[in-house]
Formats: structure tokens, sequence, C-alpha cells
């Protein structure tokens, strides 16, 4: 067996027959598609006991408990058969061909391969690509052993993906995982597992081949990490990866500020205002205090620019972020508000870059 897709899931049954839809079309004899259910409560095992009928090569468990999506990748992996896992979230889609083109990728027998995603709304229509590198967009390989090829490599990360944050990103080679013998219990409470075991391969020599291409839809407004807040989310983003990037690379290392500098692009300044919104609007008090703590973690010993972004958080008053609020639903709903905000974006870069050298 040269592939095993890997599939964990909890509560996922409105979405899953759609993946399986999408994938089915794609195998092979040389491919399998295995099910790890952390104890759903849902439809689930129905709508795969249905699809079954149909595909019995689709191997589904069920566990009674919810394992927590770490620990259920974790076994997931374990039951697979074949060389390379490729791991795939419940809710999205691939592309028609990606299978075979992984087939035959993975025959130059690297550690891991990383591909691209478009994504999507709630309803599948595509959005926008995402490039995962700022300058790199066609096929490279890098041996993240190596510290020159490493520093190319997180210097020019654009987003975590880069770092293994997305479930279906990379595909890797099944005894490679298996190597990482060390991996420390506390990885396993971040749900950045993937990325955890992954990173600490790299100090024994990595080898990573960056596809340079799209395999998948990914689809959006639909986080399950959101179960318990948007300050919770916020939360497992911040202290989870720096958690990582500090236990394997060390806290003042050059790739634990590369993956805190890309984990801040991705939380924005106007992402975190957003939140202070949300939290204060919802009256949670707790939320607030926390949500405080986390940005400052996230600023923490980050430059000057950053403690001024930190500031400017705790300093802006509600009201301005609700009037930015209510200037965003009305444009939303008279359609303009991608290139209003595409403006806006680009005049706070521009004025965020004024005052960092200013303050440089």
């Amino acid at each position: 067996m040269r592939l095993s897709i890997g599939i964990p899931t909890y509560n996922f049954g409105k979405y899953i027959g759609q993946t399986l839809a999408s994938i089915i079309p794609n195998l092979t004899d040389d491919v399998e598609v295995i099910i790890l259910d952390g104890g759903s409560n849902d439809n689930t095992a129905q709508v795969i006991a249905q699809i079954q009928l149909e595909y019995p090569r689709i191997k589904y468990f069920q566990q009674n408990f919810r394992g927590g999506i770490d620990r259920d990748i974790a076994t997931l992996v374990s039951l697979s058969q074949g060389e390379y896992c490729w791991l795939f979230s419940a809710d999205d889609v691939m592309k028609s061909g990606a299978v075979e083109k992984v087939l035959d990728i993975i025959k130059s027998n690297y550690d891991v391969y990383l591909c691209e995603l478009t994504f999507c709304d709630y309803e599948m229509k595509p959005l926008r690509e995402n490039p995962i590198f700022k300058t790199i967009s066609k096929p490279e390989l890098f041996d993240l052993g190596n510290e020159e090829q490493r520093n190319r490599y997180f210097s020019n990360a654009q987003t975590s993906e880069a770092f293994f944050s997305f479930l279906a990103g990379p595909i890797f080679r099944k005894n490679v995982w298996d190597s990482a013998n060390n991996v420390p219990e506390s990885f396993y409470d971040t749900c950045w597992g993937v990325a955890g075991r992954l990173l600490s391969l790299i100090p024994q020599g990595l080898s990573v081949y960056y596809l340079g291409e799209s395999l998948l839809y990914r689809r959006g407004e639909n986080d399950s990490f959101l179960d318990k807040g948007v300050v919770n989310r916020l939360r497992i983003t911040v202290d989870g990866f720096f958690h990582i990037a500090e236990s394997i690379f060390g806290e003042n290392s050059s790739e634990t500020y590369h993956i805190r500098r890309v984990i801040r692009n991705e939380r924005s300044l106007l992402h975190l205002l957003f939140l202070k919104f949300q939290a204060t609007a919802l009256q949670q008090g707790n939320s607030i205090e926390e949500l405080n703590e986390i940005v400052y973690r996230h600023y923490y010993n980050a430059g000057l620019l950053n403690i001024l972004k930190y500031h400017l958080f705790r300093i802006i008053p509600i009201f301005i972020i609700r009037l930015g609020d209510i200037v965003r639903r009305v444009l939303l709903r008279r359609r303009i508000l991608i290139p209003v905000l595409v403006l806006f974006g680009l005049h706070h870069l521009s004025l965020m870059s004024r005052i960092g050298s200013l303050v440089v």
C-alpha cells in the first residue's frame, strides 16, 4: 500500500459525505481510506455506512469517547497501512487528479510533501489561493536539517501551513512519523500535534518537497476549534504554536522568531480588535481578561512595533471598533466590502510601516 488517506472526524456527518465523494473517484489499488470517528453523536456513522455499501474498501473505526484531535490523529496514523499518510479534514474537498499526482511525486521518497490549498466559502465556492511562501512558488526541495536551507524555508514562510498547521497540507512518510519517539506529552494538548511531531524531526534532518500546487478546496466558516469560543480559539493558536516552537528550537532561536512572526501576521491587530469587540458584546468579563493576557503573549518580546500594536489593542475604545463593524456590515450589504477592505488594509499597512520606521 503506497498511500493512506486518513480522516479524523467528530460530528461532521453534514460534510463528510461530500468529502468522501471527492476522494472516491481518485482512488486506486495503491490507496486506502481510513476514518477515525472520535466519538461523534450525530449521523456520521449512518452517512459512512451508506457509502460503505457501495465502497466497502473504506475503513471506519468508531470510538465511544472523544479523544481529542491530536490523540485521534496519532491513533489514525497507527492504523494506516500505507508507506505515506495524507491526513484529510472531514469537510474539505479533494481536487480531481490529486491522488494520481501524489502517487507520482512520492516515488522520489522524500520525508514530507507539502501542497497548497484553495480557500472557499461555507458552500465551497472558491474564493482565493493562499500562498504558503512569500517568493517561493515553484516546486522546491528543502533539507531542513541543513541550517542554510532551513533559514531560507523559515524566513520565506508566509502562513503557518509552512509549519504543517493545516491538516491536509503535509503528506508524510509513515516510518518517519513513527521515528519521532520523544514528542512531549504537552504537544498532544495543543491541537497542533501534526505540526509538533513533524517539526520535532527537523534537528535530525527532514526533507520537505514543496509542490507549489493546490490539491484541495478548504471549506471556510467552519472552524471546529471554535466550539469553546473565539478567545479560546486564539489561545489555541498563540499558546499552542508558541509552546511547540520554543520546546523544539528554543525561545530565542531564529526558527521560533519566524513561527511567531507568521502567527502574528495571521492574527493581525485588526483581527484581535474584532475579537475584543465580540468578547465585549457578549459581556464575557473573564474572556476579555483572558484575551488581554493572550494578546500580551502574542506580542511579547517582539520588538517596538509589536509592543505598539499591543498598546493600541488595549487603548482603542470599543465604540470605535463597534463603529467599524457597523460600517463593515453596511458595506457588505452593498457588496463593496472587498475593495474597501483592500484599500483599508493597504492604508493600515502603510501607516504601521511609517510608525515602525519612526519607532525604530
